[in-house]
């Protein structure tokens, strides 16, 4: 067969598939892509993300629930007002059948000190059906009217269930803030992870392409030098497979990424092949140049150093009250009220008596048992402990991560720029052989080898790129900058939601 049959048996299926294949790469390269099609940043996507994960409702639902427990605190300083009525018919105190009607009110509340003041108001009214002597009153009407003062002189002193009670629901919210905003930075991590991965595919997609573009002008060169006898059958044939392994990756590539897209648009709660492109070249805020300004930073925003520091306080609040509890009860009241009695007596006189009364009394309360009572104070000191070692051990991961974080940007930065070096060195490399080649000074498996290595510079430099943006990411979840950008707020506990 001669040369230039064997030419146009093997040049046109593989011309037909690099139009083909150059087709389909347009569908996917974000170069190559129509026009109308969406390309997103990570803060764009990470916000679609917040606005439809279902865990991240919920977690926001018991936030809203947590913030409640304040009110039911405050409650605890509410005035109480009971009240009853009812008629019976019963023995008087000597005895006799007595018909009686009876109704009380009483009104009490409990102060910030402890305290408790209380206001109690009853009527009676009693028909016997035989009294002691005519000159008692019968049917008689007794009216009290009493106000009292109990003043806590052990147990209950300064309302520690009130005060403590505050300490907690603060707690509290701050530990369900807490564990909603770890699981929205574990679900941001996730999403970096899957939208950096994206960006590096279709950077891959992007590196294959320029390969086949160079590849193709390689094999038209060679396919007019071979028609001129100036080019052997094994140039076209190393230069096929090169362009054949090459269309090879660049496919496996777009089924990739139509797979991450395919997750990404369900993070985003998007159509599964909804158009985007992730936009992963951005500026990098520069590092403080004091590591412990960005520490600090780093640990006012740590969701679980937050909580831990939560549960000390709780556990301390608990403590505090558990010792209250087992203080013995000594209570001081005092009480001045008005009494009033009236009704006609058998001899046909009224009787309409008023006094005023008072007194001032001790309450003793002791618990004989107190192995419950020991046993959660122990508990609760237990868990301050916890709590203290929890905060110990989260301080020093954070400045672990922290440090090993910095190095590894540092490291990634002084490679990208090695690799950038490179990729120029490459480059120029490649034009220059290209030069000689058409000079006949060059073989083609050199020529090919040189694409190769310039092939493999751009893919380091596209890699080490999107990981230098996937080191900040991780930084900036961990100092909070991250959402600083999305528009959420980081620094209180009662922030945005989600």
């Amino acid at each position: 067969m001669s040369s230039s049959a064997l030419f146009r048996r093997i040049h046109r299926p593989i011309t037909s598939i690099t139009r083909v294949s150059i087709c389909l790469l347009s569908l996917a390269v974000p170069s190559l892509c129509a026009a109308d099609e969406e390309s997103l940043s990570l803060e764009q996507v990470l916000q679609q993300v917040l606005d439809t994960y279902p865990s991240l409702q919920i977690a926001a639902k018991q936030v809203q629930r947590a913030r409640l427990e304040n009110a039911r605190v405050e409650g605890q300083l509410s005035w109480a007002l009971g009240a009853r009525a009812g008629v019976r018919r019963d023995l008087s105190f000597i005895g006799a059948l007595s018909d009686q009607t009876e109704a009380s009110t009483h009104l009490q509340r409990k102060l910030t000190n402890g305290a408790t003041v209380g206001l109690e108001g009853s009527y009676l009214r009693e028909d016997a059906d035989a009294v002691l002597s005519p000159a008692f009153p019968n049917p008689v009407t007794t009216t009290r009217l009493d106000l009292s003062w109990r003043q806590p002189l052990l147990k209950g002193t300064n309302n520690p269930d009130y005060a403590q009670g505050l300490v907690g629901a603060d707690a509290e919210l701050v530990i369900v803030e807490a564990g909603r905003r770890a699981l929205r930075d574990q679900v941001a991590a996730q999403t970096a992870e899957l939208f950096h991965a994206a960006g590096s595919t279709l950077a891959r997609i992007q590196n294959a392409a320029h390969a086949i573009e160079r590849t193709t002008r390689l094999r038209q060169y060679i396919v007019g030098r071979t028609s001129l006898g100036l080019a052997e059958e094994k140039d076209l044939l190393q230069t096929d497979a090169q362009l054949q392994a090459r269309i090879a990756e660049r496919d496996v590539l777009l089924v990739v990424w139509k797979q991450q897209r395919t997750s990404l648009n369900r993070l985003m709660g998007r159509a599964w092949d909804a158009p985007f492109s992730p936009q992963t070249t951005q500026v990098f805020d520069p590092l403080p140049p004091e590591p412990a300004a960005l520490a600090r930073r780093v640990q006012e925003n740590n969701p679980g150093l937050q909580r831990s520091q939560a549960q000390l306080r709780l556990a301390e609040s608990a403590i505090m009250r558990k010792r209250d509890a087992a203080k013995d009860k000594l209570d001081f009241v005092v009480s001045y009220g008005n009494r009033t009695r009236s009704g006609d007596t058998a001899l046909g006189s009224a009787v309409d008596d008023t006094a005023r009364v008072g007194g001032l009394r001790l309450e003793y309360g002791r618990v004989l048992e107190r192995r419950g009572p020991d046993a959660e104070l122990d508990q609760a000191v237990l868990d301050r402990d916890i709590a203290q070692q929890e905060i110990s051990k989260t301080t020093d991961d954070l400045h672990y991560n922290l440090s090993g974080l910095l190095a590894e940007i540092d490291a990634t930065q002084q490679a990208l720029a090695s690799y950038r070096n490179s990729l120029g060195r490459e480059e120029a490399k490649l034009k220059e052989a290209e030069r000689r080649y058409r000079t006949g000074r060059v073989e083609t498996d050199r020529l090919i080898q040189y694409e190769t290595e310039l092939y493999f510079a751009e893919l380091s430099v596209a890699q080490q790129s999107i990981e230098l943006a996937r080191k900040h990411t991780q930084l900036d979840i961990l100092s909070g900058t991250l959402w600083q950008r999305v528009g959420l707020q980081t620094d209180q506990p009662g922030g945005a939601v989600p």
